[in-house]
């Protein structure tokens, strides 16, 4: 095929023809990796290898927009990629991406399950989930939340229950309805009842509850 025609087009994309009849947008880049020029001559394969750089060129710069309006971890970024390029595209721009130091599973994982636990309000079980869902390792999942200690989830626990329920956990029905909500948010049975009935040796109503009346 032969290139007759190759001008900028638009900062640095330039619009390569073939033929007179095919007409494609390529970086400047590009332009210069493969040293195109008008009148020159490239086979279907050599078109090919130019259009998969463009590509790959595209979803680098793709990646760090993306970056550059949140973090992400390595497989989600890549699954975000490949929404819009191809597997090797993706791939290779999430590679760059966590060889440059854009990408770091380690430090993201905490910092993540600070924000489910401590902002989001979730419980250990939705947490895991959550970034599993998120694409980081089970193990990196597991040893990020086992920095978190038992009196740490029962803090969280007590400050829900007083700021959402505290007129909620003296009567038996209402008490279950809230255990129910807290198991929602994917914490522990046994957590929400020990900060439960934390509280209830605090009520004055706890007096009020016959001596064997279940308290679940």
């Amino acid at each position: 095929m032969l290139i007759t025609g190759l001008s900028v087009f638009k900062g640095d994309t330039y619009k390569l023809e073939l033929d007179g009849e095919l007409t494609y947008f390529i970086n400047s880049t590009v332009v210069s990796d493969f040293m195109l020029r008008k009148g020159g001559e490239l086979s279907g394969d050599a078109l090919s290898q130019i259009q998969q750089a463009d590509t790959k060129r595209k979803a680098k710069k793709r990646a760090l927009y993306l970056l550059g309006t949140k973090q992400y971890c390595y497989n989600e970024l890549y699954s975000k990629l490949r929404r819009s390029y191809d597997e090797d595209a993706a791939r290779e721009a999430a590679d760059a991406m966590r060889d440059y130091g854009y990408v770091n599973d380690e430090e993201y994982a905490p910092k993540l399950a600070d924000y489910l636990i401590h902002t989001k309000r979730y419980g250990l079980r939705k947490a895991r989930y959550e970034m599993l869902h998120r694409g980081l390792s089970s193990e990196l999942v597991e040893n990020t939340l086992a920095e978190f200690s038992d009196e740490e989830i029962y803090e969280e626990i007590t400050d829900l229950l007083e700021r959402k329920y505290y007129g909620k956990i003296a009567d038996y029905d209402d008490r279950r309805r809230t255990i129910a909500a807290l198991a929602r948010r994917g914490y522990d049975y046994n957590a929400v009842k020990h900060c439960i009935e934390r509280l209830l040796e605090s009520y004055d109503e706890y007096e009020d509850i016959e001596e064997n009346e279940e308290l679940y």
